[in-house]
């Protein structure tokens, strides 16, 4: 199965991941394909999915896509639906900024193109096995395809020789509550002399006072964020992450995860992009160890050589307090999770997963 074409999502930061990776390192094409370029005129996007033998959506939850993905399937192509997260959040609020006005109905709505979508098509790919269960309800033809990086696309990792000790919150932690899983620690790290605390991710207060509809939905968000003592670098093109993550020059990343089903879907992701950057991790681990980072800082590195698990604010505070008082540890975890994942994740070594997948298709 030579001929692919990926349809991405209005979210870079996962086509990155899910379309862009795979189709470079594949050869196949895709209405987006660099970073850096808008997504192609709708006439380019018509040509090319005429000659494609396989049509691959990345999040398909609109009606657009399922108008198309009916057209391309009476032409005779097969139909690929691929998310990493999972849109049935329950009684948690993490969609909530996605859908904006009328929650609940867009909700809804959004959910039905999507369950629709999954059932009619060929197959469906995604991050994880817990993941796939909830796919499989749908569809029989699941396959799991991790999310992996690019080691090209990583610098070296750059060192924090300051004496303040760097711990950081990234991106998606920052919201949707999982923060609140270790809030008051984190106030009390914002206060200490010896740590510089940073928020990579969110608005910057003007980006705020610019977006007041988006600023309403994370209210609670910023009214922490902005009442705490942080070095706030705020949201990127994803063209500008790996290099600001780096940049930041981290010593430690906190990784605080709510127990719910919304996070039981995650991948391991920031474990990949922390570890690229030798950035140790202290990760939320879940009771019966399905959070997203459990597998590769528990089951598989049992002595904890990559990163640390914390269950309760004593592990937390625990684990955090030894990583600051012990640069060695730090710095040999960081090595350690880097040739991990070189090991372990990278594309160039895993790429040829997608095109065993869809040859499947042609069985």
């Amino acid at each position: 199965m030579s001929n692919i074409y990926y349809i991405g999502s209005a979210y870079m930061g996962c086509n990155y991941v899910r379309c862009l990776l795979p189709m470079w390192h594949n050869g196949w094409k895709g209405d987006v394909d660099s970073l850096t370029k808008g997504r192609k005129l709708p006439t380019q996007v018509r040509e090319d999915l005429m000659k494609t033998d396989v049509a691959v959506f990345h999040r398909a939850d609109t009606l657009q896509h399922h108008k198309t993905a009916v057209l391309l399937k009476k032409l005779g192509k097969k139909i690929v639906f691929d998310n990493d997260d999972t849109f049935k959040t329950g009684d948690d609020r993490h969609t909530q900024n996605i859908y904006s006005d009328n929650f609940e109905e867009n909700y809804n709505i959004k959910n039905g193109f999507i369950d629709s979508f999954v059932r009619n098509a060929d197959m469906v790919t995604t991050t994880t096995d817990f993941l796939a269960e909830e796919y499989k309800k749908l569809n029989k033809n699941v396959e799991v395809l991790p999310n992996y990086i690019d080691v090209m696309d990583w610098d070296e990792p750059k060192r924090n020789e300051g004496e303040k000790v760097r711990i950081g919150i990234v991106n998606s932690v920052a919201y949707y509550n999982d923060f609140e899983v270790i809030q008051s620690y984190l106030k009390e790290l914002s206060e200490r002399k010896d740590i510089t605390l940073v928020l990579f991710g969110l608005h910057s207060k003007k980006q705020q006072k610019a977006n007041p509809k988006l600023s309403g939905l994370l209210d609670k968000e910023y009214d922490f964020w902005n009442g705490v003592d942080i070095e706030h670098a705020p949201w990127v093109e994803m063209s500008e992450y790996m290099s600001t993550l780096n940049g930041l020059e981290l010593d430690i990343m906190l990784i605080p995860r709510k127990d719910n089903y919304f996070n039981r879907c995650k991948s391991n992701l920031k474990f990949l992009e922390a570890s690229m950057c030798e950035i140790p991790i202290v990760a939320s681990s879940f009771h019966d160890g399905l959070s997203p980072y459990d597998y590769d800082l528990g089951v598989k590195n049992k002595h904890g050589c990559l990163g640390r698990l914390v269950s309760t604010h004593e592990d937390w505070r625990r684990e955090v307090e030894a990583l600051i008082n012990d640069k060695q540890l730090r710095r040999k975890l960081g090595r350690n999770a880097r040739t991990y994942v070189v090991d372990n994740y990278n594309i160039e070594d895993n790429a040829y997963k997608w095109e065993e997948a869809y040859n499947k298709l042609n069985q």
